[in-house]
């Protein structure tokens, strides 16, 4: 081996799994962003981590590991800066990032990981049951852990502003 091959051959431990998490909750430490997004008239909010700098292969880098689409360009204000690259997820990924990194983080990001993941229920059931919740009832889960049938009528008991008949999984 020479001098080019250690400069040029990654580590073996380079390419972990635990190599790039804590590769990412450093990154996310100093130059991420840890929130939630609350839509217009919710009661309840999302989870959302960000990460924003002029370095887009990082950004990039930190894009593919966290499951993010796309990275976006963000022009300056001042056009002496430089542009910023951001990439973010939100949702039910990013609360489970949030849950695995928060060890990982200084007392300030795990403080914004848990106000980020106080109010937060997911939409889409993560575990969906086999067979309708209604007891007595083997039809396949369609939504909301209900049939078809009783997914209905929950939804027609609402719309009529009726209390519902059956109580589906998820109901806001």
């Amino acid at each position: 081996m020479t001098r080019d091959d250690v400069l040029t051959e990654p580590a073996s431990h380079a390419r972990t799994t635990e190599c790039e998490v804590a590769w990412l909750a450093g990154l996310l430490e100093g130059e991420g962003t840890f929130s939630r997004n609350r839509l217009a008239g919710a009661t309840t909010s999302y989870p959302v981590i960000s990460v924003n700098m002029c370095s887009r292969d990082v950004v990039e880098h930190a894009a593919a590991l966290l499951g993010s689409i796309n990275v976006h360009p963000r022009t300056p204000r001042d056009p002496s800066w430089s542009v910023t690259y951001v990439a973010a997820i939100s949702g039910a990924g990013a609360a489970e990032w949030m849950q695995r990194l928060r060890p990982l983080m200084g007392e300030r990001r795990r403080k914004a990981i848990d106000v980020a993941l106080d109010d937060y229920y997911p939409v889409r059931l993560l575990v969906a049951p086999e067979h309708c919740v209604v007891p007595g009832c083997e039809e396949p889960h369609r939504g909301r852990g209900l049939c078809h049938k009783h997914y209905m009528s929950w939804s027609r008991d609402r719309a009529k502003g009726r209390v519902p008949r059956v109580k589906p999984l998820r109901s806001n």
